[in-house]
């Protein structure tokens, strides 16, 4: 058995993780996302991968974020994102009117409250980037048709592309590509 055989079962291990996250990457619990990317970064360095191979991908990431950052700047999405909030604020005030909820159900229910805007507002501006981060899987599936030695990287990061619903996850989804990147450098890897 070759050593990328005995190496290969953390690409099966980061994608059995991932799919079975049932609320979106974001709940990648961050030290299992380290741990993973500090073996798969020296397997990535096993297979000869070289961050040129897949240069397109990580300057589409980067993109993102940029259009991520700019969204202060958006008039528009920042109105209705204040909409929400608003309605939300509104509809904590009308909860904490109800006198027939005790102290701690009341608690419950405001926080749940803010968490349901937290979400709306979070899909919003995700709306926003959605089609480029789904666009992200044909620039790998691209780079590891052209060299083998990003194939393993893309397995990874096609199952992670498929649970990016909201910039949370987005987040998550470059935390997991940047840490792979790191642990892949300081193995060596160029």
């Amino acid at each position: 058995m070759s050593q990328t055989d005995i190496q290969k079962p953390i690409v099966d291990q980061i994608k059995i993780t991932i799919t079975g996250l049932k609320d979106g990457l974001k709940t990648y619990p961050i030290r299992d996302l380290v741990k993973h990317a500090e073996k798969f970064g020296p397997y990535l360095k096993q297979q000869r991968l070289e961050t040129n191979q897949v240069r397109k991908f990580l300057d589409a990431i980067n993109q993102i974020k940029a259009l991520l950052a700019q969204q202060d700047e958006d008039k528009n999405l920042q109105e209705e994102l204040e909409s929400i909030q608003r309605q939300a604020e509104k509809e904590k005030e009308e909860t904490k009117k109800d006198k027939k909820i005790t102290e701690d159900n009341l608690n419950v229910k405001l926080q749940n409250i803010q968490k349901q805007a937290d979400d709306k507002k979070d899909k919003l501006i995700f709306a926003k980037i959605e089609a480029d981060v789904v666009l992200l899987k044909p620039k790998l599936a691209y780079a590891a048709a052209r060299q083998r030695s990003a194939k393993p990287l893309e397995e990874v990061i096609s199952v992670a592309i498929d649970k990016v619903e909201s910039a949370k996850d987005f987040e998550r989804l470059v935390q997991l590509i940047e840490s792979i990147i790191a642990y892949h450098k300081a193995e060596g890897g160029k």
